[in-house]
C-alpha cells in the first residue's frame, strides 16, 4: 500500500509539471479566435477595416493633400496639392492635382486657398469640365494672408475627374495652408 503521503507528492509533481506545459502567453489559437470575436464586433457596427470595406459593401474613396510650395494657376491650369496625407481608392494624382472617380457615385470636395500678401485667389471646382463651385479670396491689399474654403458636393460617375483652377486671372497659392480632400458618400 501507497501512503497518502507519497500520493500528495505525485499529484503535487504531476500538477507542477503540467502547469509548467501551460505558457502564461496565449496560444496562436487564443490569439485566433480573440482575433475571430473583434471582426465579428467589427462587423456587428458596420466596418470591416480590412480593404477598407462596411459591411453594405461600398469601399472607401478619400484622399486630401496639400501644397508643398507656393505657386500661382490661371486658365484651365489645374492647383498642385502635391504633398498627399491620404488617397484611399487610388483616385488622386499629385503629379497632376486631379482627382479621377474610382467608381460612381455622389462626392464632397473641400479646398481651402491661402493667398500669398496683398494678392487674391479665384479658384473653383471643376468637375469634368464644367465649372462648380466658386470661391473669391481677396484681401483688398491689407498686408496679410487671406484664407478662404469652400466645399461642394457632387455626382460623379466612374472615370470623371475633378480639379481645383483659377476662374479669373491668376490665383496666388501659398505653402502648407493650401489644401484639397475629397471623399465618397
Amino acid at each position: 500500500m501507497t501512503s497518502p503521503v507519497f500520493f500528495v507528492i505525485l499529484c503535487t509533481i504531476c500538477g507542477i509539471t503540467a502547469a509548467d506545459k501551460k505558457s502564461p502567453r496565449p496560444s496562436l489559437k487564443t490569439f485566433r479566435d480573440d482575433y475571430a470575436t473583434v471582426v465579428k464586433t467589427c462587423e456587428t457596427v458596420g466596418y470591416v477595416k480590412d480593404k477598407c470595406k462596411t459591411t453594405r459593401g461600398h469601399s472607401i474613396v478619400a484622399f486630401t493633400a496639400k501644397a508643398s510650395s507656393t505657386h500661382s494657376i490661371s486658365g484651365e491650369t489645374s492647383a498642385k496639392f502635391n504633398s498627399v496625407d491620404l488617397n484611399i481608392g487610388g483616385g488622386y494624382n499629385a503629379a497632376k492635382g486631379i482627382f479621377t472617380a474610382p467608381k460612381s457615385g455622389v462626392y464632397v470636395f473641400e479646398w481651402t486657398i491661402m493667398t500669398e500678401v496683398n494678392k487674391y485667389a479665384y479658384t473653383a471646382l471643376k468637375v469634368n469640365g464644367k465649372r462648380n463651385a466658386l470661391s473669391h479670396c481677396h484681401n483688398n491689399s491689407h498686408g496679410i494672408h487671406m484664407l478662404c474654403t469652400k466645399m461642394a458636393i457632387v455626382r460623379m460617375k466612374a472615370g470623371q475627374r475633378a480639379w481645383i483652377y483659377s476662374f479669373s486671372g491668376t490665383s496666388n497659392i501659398h505653402v502648407n495652408y493650401s489644401s484639397f480632400a475629397g471623399f465618397m458618400l
